[in-house]
């Protein structure tokens, strides 16, 4: 085996340790001497191939968003029109993390708790991801009448803003303990009905009161209490594929 073969499959054993490590405690929780002893990985030979933690974790980020934007980009295709479609993209996002359950924490933690000193880093990674929701919302308004002095590109924007702040309450949960499972959920049917809503409006006009009764009148429940898990424990809750991370630990492990 070639010298150059030999240091890819170095490097790619140590990020998908260091994948692991990140998304079960997130990046502040996260220590490369676990990574080290769980997979018997020297430091020497991590520090020969990546500058510190910091380009680990930025380096996962961007794996994570490039492979959840490439799935999305080929399922878009079959998406459905208009409100379906919406429905479709949500969808198919969470079909991603069914799929690959490895990179959930990692979503997570980028999402809803970013390192605030590596906060724009993971906001550029992020950003293909960022323009791809923005496209599939300009597309569903594009054949929609709109208010006057509004375009699609600029509600799709604002759309975008308004879910950053969304986002916030499911830090707080994150921050908690929920498990990223019950979480992204929980934040992906949201986030759905929330566009509906903004786009739509609360109330049923008189024509619509007999054809569409009560089309809105769904509850929104608080964050579950029950998580299967939360991230202090990391016993029994955590399920047998190692990406599933049911039970994140808290913050606190050496860098």
């Amino acid at each position: 085996m070639k010298q150059e073969e030999k240091s890819a499959l170095a490097r790619r054993r140590i990020l998908d340790a260091a994948m692991r490590e990140f998304a079960d405690k997130g990046y502040e929780g996260a220590s490369l001497n676990t990574v080290c002893a769980e997979n018997g990985i020297s430091k020497g030979i991590i520090y020969h191939h990546f500058r510190d933690k910091s380009e680990l974790y930025l380096l996962c980020v961007e794996e994570c968003f490039d492979a959840l934007t490439a799935y999305l980009e080929r399922e878009r295709a079959a998406f459905g029109p208009q409100e379906q479609g919406l429905q479709d993209y949500f969808n198919a996002r969470l079909r991603f993390f069914a799929q690959q359950p490895r990179y959930l924490g990692i979503f997570a933690d980028a999402v809803f708790q970013p390192p605030s000193e590596l906060a724009g880093a993971v906001a550029e990674r992020k950003r293909g991801f960022d323009a791809l929701s923005i496209s599939v919302l300009t597309d569903f308004l594009a054949d929609r009448p709109l208010r006057g002095g509004l375009s699609a590109a600029a509600i799709a924007e604002e759309l975008r803003s308004y879910m950053d702040y969304f986002n916030l309450r499911f830090k707080t949960a994150f921050a908690m303990g929920c498990c990223p499972e019950d979480i992204l959920k929980e934040h992906e049917e949201r986030c759905r009905r929330q566009i509906d809503i903004l786009l739509h409006g609360v109330l049923v006009e008189e024509h619509e009161k007999e054809t569409d009764s009560g089309s809105i009148a769904g509850s929104f429940p608080g964050m579950r209490n029950d998580c299967h898990g939360r991230r202090g424990d990391r016993g029994s809750g955590r399920s047998g594929h190692r990406g599933s991370f049911r039970g994140r630990r808290r913050p606190g492990g050496s860098r």
